[in-house]
């Protein structure tokens, strides 16, 4: 019993666990992560903006300049980077990595020990309810190591800094159970929730929710005098609680809404429906599984429409340690017991989105929390399959109850850990998903073969690299703005030291005005109809004589044409209205503009 030990044991315990959390880390994401200098772990795509995100936040603080902007993109527009969870806690908890081994390093060290942090604090929560080290241990890797985040691992390293939710939920705790809260207390949930903000916005709604529904069915199934009375003993650490959060917060609220051209237009109704879990979604396995990917792989590809956003498997192993956690858990009248249970009903009611989708198949029929989306903020969830994080945390605190049970009916402490080993290894193998996919970073936006791990050699000859002497300025690319070729060309770079901006970029949400005077500009315009995502008439003669002009707004040192199936048209096109020669680099050509401004 943790009561009963020594601070030395416990803080031994506490790093022991930590410990075997990070080498659980380095375990679910081989072979990438025997090699983290090679490639960026996970599928290419969201994981590249991270990686961007990391390298400018390091950057930026060490210039001393404001993180949450840039212009380094979407030039000439200082835009805000607060919209899209810029990963402020990741970024500043990866500097050391950042600054000493490079952007590749850090973004995969970060995914690792982001794992185990959230395994980690999930366990210190666990021991708070279950009061036994080794059932406290399962409840965390049952939690960091959950199906969700191994699936949001491969790109969303915003959403896997999920400690902050288990923090929020004992400090809540902690208010709750204590006979005379302080506002002190308040002031460390206030800060547990900020923690929360800088990590991901998703994690500040979940932690919002966790506790307005904790405290609601609390009052509403057990209506005392004394449940009535705790919203009244409570309140003064929940104000300091508030007040703690705003001011911290206020920076990135000022990003966000300071400047109202700023604000993004929200997602549709059609995205969020998209982005839902599916109604049995929690018994889909993903694609890479270790013992069920080949049965996923067969199934109806509509289910996975969501990508990994809608991995919401819950895992046989995890369910059943659950259910029978629940079931013990009342028969002790542990209040968690029923809490848990509620709660993970809720989250997944939540996750389900604003129609519901069966096996891949749209059944036309409101969710549970349909009425929940039409509020709006709601608008701004992203994707409502990500309140699975909530359930995952809760299925962690019944399987704590559960593995509880089972330890303590074993006498001699020889077969609890055997038998803690035993429920620790089933439930790795019910979430294991090696081999863990990775990203070229000499030709971002490909992935390659598992097999061995070291990834392609620094000397790439598809590698595509800006000569030194036009790492200046502003460099257009082609294709523009869509992926892969978006995450080459910020690639591109972060190899280039920053010295230059680019016409285009990616972020979740953009402000408006950015599109807007991006499709005013007629060689844009003209470029993105050879790219097939605009019908506008292109008038060669009209653009060579608007290219003066266009190279003086965007300030531009040099175009890069990525190949692509449009590579031969746009080469062509920009040879045509730049008067640029060409050169081969890698899997790219570039154009120097030099020769076009000397004859402006």
């Amino acid at each position: 019993m943790p009561g009963s030990q020594s601070r030395e044991a416990r803080w031994r315990n506490h790093v022991v666990a930590l410990l075997v959390f990070v080498l659980l880390g380095f375990l679910f994401t081989l072979p990438g992560s025997v090699s983290p200098g090679s490639a960026l772990l996970g599928y290419p795509g969201d994981n590249f903006q991270h990686a961007w995100f990391l390298w400018h936040f390091a950057r930026a603080v060490t210039l001393g300049r404001n993180p949450l902007y840039t212009s380094l993109f979407f030039y000439p527009h200082r835009v805000t980077l607060a919209w899209s969870t810029a990963d402020p806690l990741a970024g500043l908890m990866a500097l050391p990595f950042s600054r000493l081994a490079g952007p590749v390093v850090a973004y995969n060290l970060s995914l690792i020990l982001q794992l185990a942090l959230a395994a980690f604090f999930g366990r210190l929560l666990c021991l708070r309810i279950c009061r036994n080290e080794a059932a406290a241990f399962i409840g965390g890797l049952a939690f960091g190591f959950s199906s969700w985040m191994l699936a949001q691992s491969l790109g969303h390293l915003s959403l896997v800094t999920a400690f902050p939710v288990p923090l929020f939920v004992l400090a809540l705790d902690h208010i709750v159970r204590a006979e005379h809260p302080s506002w002190k207390s308040g002031v460390l949930l206030g800060l547990a929730l900020l923690l929360a903000a800088f990590a991901h916005y998703n994690h500040v709604v979940l932690c919002l929710l966790f506790g307005l529904f904790w405290l609601l069915a609390d009052v509403a199934v057990n209506f005392t005098r004394e449940r009535f009375l705790l919203l009244a003993r409570i309140w003064k650490p929940l104000a300091a609680a508030a007040l703690t959060f705003l001011a911290g917060f206020s920076p990135l609220l000022w990003a966000m809404v300071g400047n109202r051209a700023d604000i993004p237009v929200a997602r549709g109704a059609t995205h969020l429906a998209v982005f839902s879990a599916g109604v049995l979604g929690f018994l889909v396995p993903s694609w890479n599984h270790i013992l069920f990917g080949h049965f996923a792989r067969s199934m109806d590809p509509r289910i996975f429409v969501a990508g990994y956003d809608g991995t919401v498997y819950a895992g046989i192993v995890v369910l059943a340690l659950a259910g029978f956690g629940f079931w013990k858990g009342r028969e002790w009248k542990e209040p968690w017991a029923a809490r848990a249970g509620l709660l993970a009903v809720i989250f997944y009611f939540l996750s389900l989105g604003p129609k519901l989708r069966l096996l891949g198949h749209p059944l036309e029929i409101s969710g549970p929390a349909a009425l929940f989306y039409l509020l709006p903020f709601a608008k701004f969830a992203s994707a409502p399959a990500r309140f699975a994080a909530g359930t995952a945390l809760c299925l962690a605190i019944l399987c704590s109850l559960g593995a509880k049970y089972l330890l303590e009916r074993k006498a001699g402490q020889k077969q609890r850990y055997a038998l803690a080993a035993l429920i620790s290894a089933l439930v790795v193998c019910d979430a294991l998903t090696i081999p863990f996919p990775r990203s070229s970073v000499t030709n971002p936006g490909e992935q390659y073969a598992s097999a061995s791990a070291s990834g392609p050699a620094a000397g790439d000859p598809q590698t595509c690299s800006l000569p030194s002497a036009l790492r200046h300025g502003t460099v257009l690319t082609f294709p523009l703005v869509t992926p892969p070729y978006v995450m080459k060309s910020m690639w591109m770079q972060i190899s280039g030291g920053g010295h230059f901006a680019l016409v285009d970029g990616y972020l979740s949400y953009s402000p408006p005005y950015v599109w807007r005077d991006f499709w005013n500009i007629r060689i844009l315009r003209s470029l993105s109809a050879i790219e097939g995502m605009t019908h506008a008439p292109i008038d060669i003669a009209a653009d060579r004589e608007s290219a003066p002009q266009t190279i003086r707004k965007l300030n531009l040192s040099a175009v890069v044409v990525y190949d692509s199936p449009e590579t031969a048209t746009a080469e062509n096109y920009v040879e045509s209205v730049f008067g640029a020669g060409a050169e081969r680099e890698g899997n790219c050509t570039v154009f120097s503009l030099a020769g076009a401004r000397n004859r402006r």
